[in-house]
C-alpha cells in the first residue's frame, strides 16, 4: 500500500513539474522582415533592368515606402496587439525590417498595417525618427509625407528612347489599411514573419498601368496617383 502511495506522489509531481514546464510566457518576440521582388526577381537598385508587366524594360532607381500603425489580432479571442508610435521607413537600399519587440503571448491569425502615414501624422513634419522630415520622404514645399517613392527609368515602347518615372504617392486620401492573415503564429513563441512586397502589382489590378501610354511618368497627385494607391491596397505586400 505504502508504494502504492509514493507511486501515486511521485506521478503527480512528474505531472505538476510537467504543467510548470509547459506555462506559456506572458510575452514573445515577433520581427518582421520584408523582401522586393519584380518580376519574379529580387530588386536590385541603379543597374539591372527588370520587365514590367506591361512589357516595358524599367531600371529602378529609387524605392521606399512607409509602413504604419502595425497592429496583431487573434480573431479567435479578440485579443489585439497594436504598436505605439508605429512609423516605419521601408526601402531597398536601407531599413527592411519591423522589430515589434516583445508583445503579449496569443495565437495572432492576422496582421493589420497600413501603406503611408496616418492623417494624425502627415499633418506635421517636425517630427523624428522614421518620420524624420530629412528622410527624403517629406514634401518639402508642403506639410505632409510621400507615402511611397519609385523613381527609376523605362524604354519607351513608341519612341524606343528612355525615359524617367517619378512615382511619388501621398496625401490622406492615398493612405491604405490592409489585412492579411496569418498562420503559424503560437503563444509564448518567438515569430519572424516574412513579407513580400511585389512592385509588379503597384503596375496591376485594378488599374493596369503601361508607363508608354501616360500623359505624364511623374506621378504624384490627382486622378494617377490615386490609381496607384488603389493598387497598392491590394496584392503589393503580402505574407509568404
Amino acid at each position: 500500500m505504502k508504494n502504492l502511495f509514493y507511486t501515486a506522489l511521485f506521478g503527480s509531481l512528474l505531472i505538476f513539474s510537467s504543467c510548470k514546464d509547459e506555462e506559456i510566457p506572458a510575452t514573445m518576440a515577433i520581427n518582421i522582415e520584408l523582401e522586393h521582388v519584380l518580376a519574379g526577381q529580387t530588386l536590385e537598385l541603379n543597374g539591372k533592368s527588370f520587365t514590367l508587366p506591361s512589357g516595358e524594360d524599367f531600371t529602378p532607381k529609387k524605392f521606399k515606402y512607409y509602413i504604419s500603425n502595425v497592429e496583431l489580432k487573434n480573431s479567435a479571442t479578440g485579443e489585439t496587439y497594436v504598436e505605439p508610435e508605429s512609423y516605419h521607413l521601408i526601402s531597398e537600399d536601407g531599413n527592411k525590417s519591423i522589430d515589434l519587440g516583445m508583445v503579449p503571448s496569443s495565437d495572432y491569425d492576422q496582421l493589420v498595417f497600413s501603406i503611408g502615414v496616418d492623417e494624425v501624422a502627415n499633418g506635421k513634419t517636425d517630427q523624428t525618427g522614421d518620420l524624420d522630415p530629412n528622410s527624403d520622404m517629406a514634401w518639402n514645399w508642403n506639410t505632409g509625407y510621400k507615402f511611397l517613392v519609385l523613381e527609376g527609368e523605362f524604354t519607351n515602347s513608341k519612341t524606343s528612347e528612355r525615359q524617367g518615372l517619378v512615382m511619388h504617392i501621398g496625401t490622406n486620401a492615398n493612405y491604405k489599411t490592409i489585412t492579411q492573415n496569418l498562420s503559424g503564429v503560437r503563444a509564448g513563441k518567438s515569430t519572424t514573419l516574412i513579407l513580400s512586397s511585389n512592385l509588379d502589382e503597384l503596375f496591376l489590378d485594378p488599374n493596369t498601368l503601361q508607363l508608354s501610354e501616360l500623359e505624364s511618368t511623374t506621378i504624384m497627385f490627382g486622378e494617377m496617383a490615386g490609381k496607384v494607391a488603389e493598387n497598392y491596397s491590394d496584392g503589393f505586400i503580402t505574407v509568404k
